[in-house]
């Protein structure tokens, strides 16, 4: 009758920790997959949108910019000061 007793609290516990720790763990690691493979796709999506972006931003300014020698940079000269 012991051996009987002793078994049904075995099973009693195994069952609450299962369904009490277990499922709940597996739940929420299964959401969080989700999430993130939900935030990669936008990632992914936003890196293409910016991609096409600039190709055709650098496509625009090729198409406008004029056909002129380019305009050289402007340096400026500075001297030393040394103090005495």
């Amino acid at each position: 009758m012991m051996k009987l007793i002793m078994y049904g609290l075995v099973i009693y516990f195994l069952y609450k920790v299962i369904f009490d720790i277990v499922v709940p763990v597996s739940k929420g690691v299964k959401t969080v997959r989700q999430n993130m493979e939900q935030m990669q796709e936008a990632a992914k999506t936003a890196a293409a949108n910016a991609a096409t972006n600039t190709a055709t931003a650098q496509k625009k300014t090729q198409q406008t910019a004029p056909t002129a020698a380019p305009v050289e940079a402007e340096y400026i000269d500075f001297e030393e000061v040394k103090e005495k």
